[in-house]
Parts: C-alpha cells; sequence; structure tokens
C-alpha cells in the first residue's frame, strides 16, 4: 500500500473512532505509522484528506454496483439490484459517510463531490443508454443518471444515517425506492 492510500486509510479508521472534530493530524500518522511531515506532502490539513475518503467512498460503491448487477437479467431485475448495491454500500459504509460529509461540507472541497462520482453517473449513463428502448429517459441520459443515483443513495440514506437502522424499514424503503424509479422510468410491467 503506497503512503497515500496508508494516510487515507489511517484518517479514515481515526475519524471514525474519535469523529472529526477532536482528530488532529497527529492522530492520523500515529496510525498511518509514518511521520507528521509525512501527511503534509499529500494533504495540506486534515480536512483535505476528505476528497481521497470520498474518492474511495465512491469506488467502493461502483464495485458495490457491478459485482451485484447481474447484464443479463431482465431490466426491472437489473434496477432493483442497481438499489440493492447503492443501500449496501450506504450501509456498510455509514460511519465513514457520516463524518466524509461533515467534512466535505466544512471545506472548500465539497465543490469537487460531483466530479469524484463521474465514474458511477457513467457506468449508470451506459446502463440507460443500453436500455433506452424499454425507458423513459430523457434526452441528457447523463443527467438521468445523477438523478438515479442521486435518489437512490438519498433513500439509502433516510434509513441508515439518520434514524435507527430498522431492517423492516429498510426493507421497505428498498421496495419503494425500486418503485419509484420503475415508474419514474417508465419500466414496461413484465
Amino acid at each position: 500500500m503506497d503512503t497515500k492510500t496508508k494516510l487515507v486509510h489511517a484518517a479514515m479508521a481515526v475519524f471514525k473512532k474519535q469523529g472529526l472534530e477532536k482528530t488532529k493530524v497527529s492522530d492520523i500518522v500515529k496510525e498511518a505509522g509514518v511521520a507528521q511531515g509525512t501527511f503534509y506532502l499529500y494533504f495540506p490539513s486534515k480536512l483535505a484528506v476528505m476528497p481521497a475518503i470520498a474518492q474511495d467512498m465512491v469506488a467502493k460503491m461502483e464495485k458495490e454496483i457491478k459485482r451485484t448487477v447481474n447484464p443479463q437479467a431482465p431490466l426491472r431485475q437489473q434496477l432493483n439490484q442497481i438499489v440493492e448495491a447503492v443501500f449496501n454500500a450506504v450501509g456498510k459504509y455509514r460511519d465513514i459517510l457520516a463524518f466524509l460529509y461533515t467534512g466535505l461540507t466544512q471545506s472548500q472541497h465539497i465543490t469537487r463531490w460531483e466530479a469524484l462520482y463521474t465514474p458511477i453517473y457513467e457506468w449508470i449513463k451506459n446502463f440507460l443508454n443500453q436500455n433506452i428502448r424499454q425507458l423513459a429517459v430523457g434526452t441528457r441520459p447523463e443527467m438521468t443518471a445523477r438523478i438515479l443515483i442521486g435518489c437512490i443513495e438519498e433513500a439509502a440514506e433516510q434509513v441508515y444515517l439518520f434514524n435507527q437502522v430498522d431492517e423492516e424499514e429498510i426493507a421497505t424503503q428498498k421496495k419503494e425506492t425500486c418503485l419509484f424509479i420503475e415508474r419514474a422510468l417508465g419500466v414496461p410491467m413484465d
């Protein structure tokens, strides 16, 4: 693992344990096992590590989507698999996402958020383009991709970040999200 990756993983671990406010750069470098000066070669402050953490989280979500979605499955099932994958990623990394959002909004790095999501938006755009004849997608599939991911991620965050985690509520939220997306995209009834 390279030094920058070590620092990002150490920052995630320390932020998760101590919270954003209590964490110091010295805590991060201690966790990473590097000198404090090394941190500043990569990041000018503890908040500057947030885009790298966000990039790591987006990569994990993209991996989960690609792992979960079966391109041979019927369209409705693939959409449900996309919802499942995003919910799984948000659920698995909810602690990291909670401090990540806080850290990004406390710095100028929030402006990089959309750019970090480009790989997921591209994957969804390609998915939409492959199924364009069966879906009600406007003239800008890239915009539909952004709306789709935003909708699913927000639905997942409602149950994982803002409420007590309740399996029944999670299942209901997934189902309602799937129904909403199917209707919004005009998925034909089987």
